[in-house]
């Protein structure tokens, strides 16, 4: 016997005991010894080893660690031949960041299996506790029984989930079984199967309530399901009390049938009996209704093709921005209907798509059907600059207007197109790059708007993009105001594009204007863009403080078959300044004058910045000169949290043109531990009438986000994600 005492440390390396019990497979010729298994090292103030027993027991701030697991206790007894340990006292299991506790626990190192006995289990978000507390041989899952889950780490939960089986899966979700939902010690409702994914934020249950005057008194319910990893999604049940609504619902369905693809399906459904304010039929009982099925499928490795469908099925045009304004701010009140098949090769890419209208009140361009080839610059001549691009289509356009009893009448036109284009680059000095290209495009019609049948039009079009880049480094540091700048990099981009359009042997107002292809014109200009960009190091990292772009077109001078036009010879001047001094801190301006009026069409100012949780602020001011008015705008959202439990943010529109504010929107949040509570209240103006909402909600922390929404209120920009949009844009 080996013994150690006097509350000294002790670590036992078992490697070699552990290779006197190994297992050997034996087949008719020969005996393999299997790998020798990874020892189990028992640290404690006294550890004993007995031989022939092939145990170790230990006593006293016992410690093992075995792979990823930890286990702690004051007293424990190994056994060699099977790997399995008794623990009592204090006993506390840990695997990544969960773990479970009890007095008592049996345990195998070899299946990662154990039970402990009146246990408590943290697996955060998840807590509870239960009779019996086991962790199974699959991999990261526990097993709870008899016992309750919550996301309240109390010793007394302010709510708790009773149930005879709980299973976590950790970082993937828990399970729970004839569920009876308790706040305190009081049984408020039952639910036999419930299911919580991890990876998410939104809680399962939600409830809103509050007061609008388009709805009077509402309610807004969500219940979250979980059929199988295959199908799960929204269950709502809304209620609303003013005159001519009442209890409206639906599911928003989200499925993923894995190598078949995956996808939603939305449905949602009220009814109005015509009692509303502006309803010149009180006794008409108005249905209203939203289908849509969305679905996307990866078509198999090998083929690199993507099908993509999309299904809208609306009572009308309002419907969405009625019920789901989120939605609308969104993807706006015109929701598309098509089915697309997408090849992504290296060298081209194809894609044939069916567009059908579905709503009779929607004016659409139907594709029934379209092909194209678009194939890539893919070079001629091997080890020489020489490329082609190309992009050839084939298409029936039918052209559906609004069923508004007017009786207009639509088109229809088939029609064939290809676009070839030759390049060559020139490198020079390996910064300065020039790319003269030519290329033709010849487009057949089966009729055209004079009444001609199968015509065909040609055009001609030519031109040179070229681009130098400079760049100088200042040897500058400083930390003047924070800014932590590290040695100085300047780049200047200058660009200068010539493009020359040959007038077209069919003019666009000889042709149907049904999409981008018939608008084809003659253009003869330079277009050119500047781009400044200021850089430092951080951490080792390049970053960007400052980036400011100009772009602006000069147009030449063009006689087309109408007659002679004098354009103006620099049209608008489009600029934006990006500026990010700190890591909290991101602006970013956008101008655009026109030479024309000498005057700003568009201008706007996003600032948004903020630390940690403790405070933000976004504003913008947008400016926008249109035919029938001026847009002016001044928009703020801020957010202060005063304490661990009191947090308010406020959100505000205010129009200069009006004088007044349009948009007014104030929070309370309140931290009640394991719910955040939140009070607001809403105005808005608009032309006829003003109105006021109030409503309340309660979520859990644990899961902050709720699939209810009222109002799209200011977002604030992502760092990096509107400069590459931004720059996209002026690129183009």
């Amino acid at each position: 016997m080996l013994r150690k005492n006097n509350l000294i440390s002790f670590a036992l390396i078992l490697v070699l005991l552990c290779a006197s019990s190994a297992v050997y497979a034996a087949s008719p010729n020969e005996i393999v010894p299997q790998a020798p298994k990874e020892p189990i090292i028992v640290n404690g103030d006294n550890v004993e080893y007995f031989h022939e027993k092939k145990m170790v027991t230990g006593a006293g701030n016992i410690s093992i660690k075995y792979k990823d697991i930890e286990l702690t206790c004051d007293k424990i007894t190994v056994y060699l031949d099977t790997r399995e340990a008794l623990a009592e006292g204090n006993v506390r299991v840990t695997q990544k960041d969960a773990y479970f506790t009890g007095e008592r626990m049996n345990y195998n190192f070899d299946t990662k299996k154990g039970t402990v006995l009146n246990g408590y289990l943290s697996a955060r978000p998840f807590y509870g506790k239960a009779e019996k507390v086991e962790k199974v041989e699959r991999k990261d899952e526990y097993i709870m029984e008899r016992g309750y889950a919550t996301t309240c780490d109390l010793d007394e939960p302010h709510y708790r989930l009773q149930a005879r089986r709980v299973e976590i899966y950790l970082n993937d979700k828990v399970v729970a079984k004839h569920i009876v939902v308790f706040v305190g010690n009081v049984p408020v409702l039952y639910w036999p199967y419930y299911v919580q994914p991890l990876k998410q934020k939104k809680s399962y249950v939600n409830v809103m309530a509050g007061k609008k005057k388009e709805w009077g008194y509402y309610a807004l319910t969500s219940y979250r399901y979980n059929v199988n990893d295959a199908l799960k999604g929204d269950a709502m049940l809304d209620y609303r009390t003013k005159d001519g609504l009442g209890l409206a619902g639906g599911i928003n369905n989200y499925h993923d049938f894995g190598k078949m693809g995956k996808g939603a399906f939305k449905v949602y459904y009220t009814k109005e009996d015509g009692k509303g304010d502006d309803n010149d039929h009180p006794n008409e009982i108005i249905h209203r209704y939203r289908y849509q099925l969305r679905h996307i499928w990866d078509m198999g490795e090998g083929t690199d093709t993507t099908a993509i469908m999309e299904f809208n099925k609306l009572s009308d045009r309002d419907i969405i921005k009625d019920y789901f304004y989120n939605e609308y701010a969104e993807l706006g009140d015109d929701p598309d209907n098509y089915v697309t098949f997408l090849t992504k090769k290296p060298e081209y890419t194809t894609e044939f798509l069916i567009r059908k209208r579905v709503n009779k009140f929607q004016s659409v361009v139907e594709r029934l059907p379209e092909y194209k080839l678009n194939i890539n610059n893919i070079a001629l001549i091997k080890d020489v600059p020489l490329y082609y691009t190309g992009v050839t289509s084939g298409v029936y356009l039918k052209q559906r207007l609004p069923a508004d009893g007017t009786n207009q009448k639509g088109i229809d036109v088939v029609r064939f197109d290809t676009n070839n284009q030759l390049s060559y680059v020139f490198r020079f000095f390996r910064t300065f790059t020039v790319t003269p290209y030519i290329g033709s495009e010849e487009t057949y019609y089966s009729k055209t708007n004079g009444g001609e049948s199968n015509k065909i039009r040609t055009v001609l079009n030519a031109g040179v993009n070229n681009t130098i880049k400079f760049y100088r480094t200042f040897d500058f540091s400083t930390n003047f105001l924070g800014l932590d700048i590290n040695k100085l990099r300047h780049v200047v981009t200058p660009t200068a594009n010539y493009i020359y359009t040959h007038q077209p042997a069919i003019g666009p107002n000889k042709l149907y204007q049904l999409d981008e292809i018939d608008a084809v014109d003659k253009q003869n200009y330079i277009s050119l863009g500047l781009e400044n960009r200021l850089q430092t190091k951080r951490k080792n990292k390049s970053v960007d403080l400052a980036t400011l772009m100009i772009n602006s077109d000069y147009h030449f001078r063009m006689k087309k078959d109408v007659g002679t036009i004098f354009e103006e010879k620099f049209r608008n001047v489009d600029l934006q300044l990006e500026l990010i001094p700190y890591d909290w801190l991101y602006s970013v301006s956008r101008l655009s004058y026109s030479t024309k009026n000498a005057a700003v069409r568009t201008a706007s100012i996003d600032i948004t910045g903020g630390i940690s949780d403790k405070w933000s602020v976004s504003a913008r001011y947008d400016y926008e000169k249109e035919i029938e008015g001026i847009n002016n705008l001044l928009t703020a959202d801020t957010m202060y949290k005063f304490n661990d439990k009191w947090r308010i943010r406020a959100y505000q529109t205010y129009s200069l043109f009006k004088g007044s504010l349009t948009d007014q929107e104030y929070t309370i949040y309140r931290d009640l531990h394991c719910f955040i509570a939140e009070l607001t209240l809403d105005f808005s103006s608009t032309s006829d009438r003003d109105n006021i909402g109030l409503w309340f909600a309660i979520r859990l922390k644990a899961f902050p986000e709720t699939p209810i929404g009222l109002k799209q209120t200011y977002s604030r920009p992502r760092f990096g994600s509107a400069s590459v949009a931004s720059r996209s844009s002026l690129s183009n």
